[in-house]
C-alpha cells in the first residue's frame, strides 16, 4: 500500500501506540482521583502541556485538551463570544470546523464576513485589511490549507490587526501547519491556535487549544470542570500522553520539510506530459499538493488509484459529502477543474520510490481514463 492521503490521517506511530498501551493497560487511573497514582496521572497530563507549548514556541499560555480539531475550533471561537460581540472576520479558506461556524453567529445576531483569497490559495492581505474595524471582535484564519497547502501568514494578520482591530483576539487553525512547518505563536501573535493529533501520527480522538494568558474563555460543555474549567469530561489520558510521545517525535522539521519537498517536485515532474494544473503553489506547505486534470472526475481517479493500491483523495475528509471545493472556488479555479481536481498529501515517512511509482500511476489513470472517454 501507498498512502498519500496524510491530510486526512495519519498512522499512528509504534512508540505513541506503546505510549497509549501503557495509559490503558497500566495506568488507566482517573487523573482528577486523590490517590498517588491518579496524582502521577495528572502530573504527566501537565508535563504533556509543557511539551506541546514548547513545541508551540509560547510558555505564555494554556494547553486545554479536546476530543478534536473541530471541538477545539468551535471552543475558540464560540467560547470567545461576549454580549456586546459586533462582528467575526473568517475566510474562505477556512476549514468547514471554523467556515460553518459562520452561520451559527449571524443566527446570534452577530454580523460574519468572510475574507477571499487570491489565486495562490492565500487570504486577500489588502481586503482584509479593508474589512477590519474598531468594530471586529474576534479573527480566525486557517494557518495552512488543508486544501491546497496555501501557508497564511499570521505574522502579517497580527500586524493588520493591531492597526485595525488591536483588542480583537486572533485565532488560527494550525491542524496542518503544527508538526510540519515552524510555529512560533509567540512571533506571530495568535491569541488561541488548534493542533490535531491524528495528522502527526498520534491516535484520533484528541486535540488541543492553545489559549494565551488573560484571554478567558466561556465552556461549551458543563460538567466536572476539568481542563481548567474550561472543557469538562474526564481526560483521554492514553490518547493524550500519545499526542506527547508523537510531539516530541517531530524531528527536525527544517529536515524534513527539504525531504517532503523534494517528494512533491518528485510528483509534478512525472506529471509533465499530462493534461493537468497544478492549484498549490511553489511557497505552499510541501505536504499537501492539490491537481486538476482535464476533462475527468477527480472521483474516478481517487478509485483507479485505489484499485492499484495507492490512497489519495480528492480533497478534504471533512467536505467529501458535500459538491464542489469552496476553497478551490475562492481561488478562481473553474467549475471543470474542481470536478478534475485530486488532492495528495504526504508525510514525512513517504519515500521517493513510493512517490515516483504513484505519480507515474496516476498519470498512467488519467491517460487510460482519457481514452476510454473519447
Amino acid at each position: 500500500m501507498i498512502y498519500l492521503d496524510n491530510a486526512a490521517t495519519t498512522k499512528i506511530s509504534k512508540n505513541a501506540l506503546m505510549t497509549y498501551n501503557k495509559y490503558a493497560e497500566e495506568l488507566f487511573f482517573n487523573p482528577s482521583a486523590i490517590y498517588n497514582v491518579g496524582v502521577r496521572v495528572r502530573t504527566d497530563i501537565d508535563e504533556c502541556r509543557n511539551t506541546i507549548k514548547k513545541a508551540l514556541g509560547s510558555n505564555d499560555g494554556k494547553i486545554i485538551f479536546t476530543s478534536s480539531a473541530t471541538e477545539a475550533n468551535n471552543l475558540a471561537i464560540l467560547g470567545s463570544l461576549k454580549s456586546n460581540f459586533k462582528k467575526v472576520v473568517l475566510s474562505f479558506a477556512d476549514h468547514p470546523s471554523v467556515y460553518n461556524i459562520g452561520q451559527e453567529l449571524e443566527h446570534r445576531g452577530i454580523k460574519v464576513e468572510y475574507c477571499p483569497l487570491q489565486e495562490n490559495g492565500q487570504i486577500d492581505y489588502d481586503f482584509l485589511e479593508k474589512i477590519l474595524d474598531e468594530d471586529t471582535n474576534l479573527i480566525s484564519i486557517i494557518h495552512v490549507s488543508n486544501e491546497t497547502g496555501a501557508i497564511n501568514d499570521l505574522k502579517k494578520i497580527d500586524e493588520i490587526r493591531k492597526r485595525k482591530c488591536p483588542k480583537a483576539l486572533f485565532h488560527a487553525d494550525g491542524v496542518q501547519a503544527f508538526s510540519k512547518i515552524k510555529v512560533n505563536l509567540d512571533y506571530f501573535g495568535v491569541d488561541l491556535y488548534t493542533i490535531s493529533g491524528h495528522k502527526m501520527f498520534a491516535p484520533k480522538g484528541i486535540s488541543a487549544l492553545f489559549v494565551r494568558n488573560g484571554i478567558n474563555l466561556k465552556p461549551i460543555l458543563f460538567g466536572g470542570g476539568q481542563e481548567l474549567n474550561i472543557r469538562s469530561g474526564t481526560e483521554n489520558v492514553p490518547c493524550i500522553m500519545a499526542l506527547k510521545t508523537a510531539v516530541e517525535e517531530i524531528g527536525d522539521i527544517n529536515e524534513n520539510y527539504k525531504c517532503v519537498s523534494k517528494l512533491k517536485n518528485i510528483f509534478i515532474d512525472n506529471l509533465k506530459d499530462v493534461n493537468c494544473k497544478i492549484n498549490s503553489k511553489d511557497l505552499n506547505s510541501p505536504y499537501i499538493l492539490s491537481v486538476s486534470f482535464y476533462g475527468v472526475k477527480g472521483e474516478t481517479l481517487v478509485h483507479m488509484m485505489e484499485q492499484e493500491n495507492i490512497y489519495i483523495s480528492t480533497g478534504s475528509a471533512c467536505s467529501s459529502k458535500k459538491q464542489g471545493n469552496r476553497v478551490l472556488q475562492a481561488m478562481n479555479v473553474s467549475q471543470n477543474d474542481i470536478v478534475g481536481s485530486v488532492r495528495i498529501s504526504f508525510s514525512k515517512h513517504n519515500t521517493i520510490e513510493e512517490v515516483d511509482y504513484a505519480s507515474k500511476k496516476l498519470a498512467e489513470c488519467y491517460k487510460t481514463l482519457i481514452q476510454k472517454l473519447r
